[in-house]
């Protein structure tokens, strides 16, 4: 939990797992999303592939991770909301 403010810290840490796999889970939805959106816009075949490809390791991140381990899913949602923002041109 290195990037977050105290008050994200704090919520990460008391929040019961359950709520942070549905942020997971969602965080997870949202960048799928905007991989779609790329995909979908991409004028190369290289391009089109390269956006699907990061789709499906995302997906099978997602499966990967034990819903029980708080600090995986604390970390793949600062790591995916960090690569969702950078996908959408905003500044961190």
């Amino acid at each position: 939990m290195t990037g977050l403010t105290p008050e994200e810290q704090r919520f990460y840490a008391d929040s019961p797992t359950t709520v942070l796999y549905d942020i997971f889970a969602d965080t997870a939805i949202r960048l799928g999303g905007k991989l779609v959106a790329l995909a979908r816009a991409a004028e190369t075949d290289t391009d089109r592939g390269r956006w699907r490809q990061r789709m499906y390791e995302i997906e099978d991140q997602k499966e990967a991770v034990d819903p029980d381990d708080r600090d995986a899913l604390v970390s793949h949602i600062e790591q995916w909301n960090a690569e969702l923002s950078h996908l959408r041109g905003e500044r961190s």
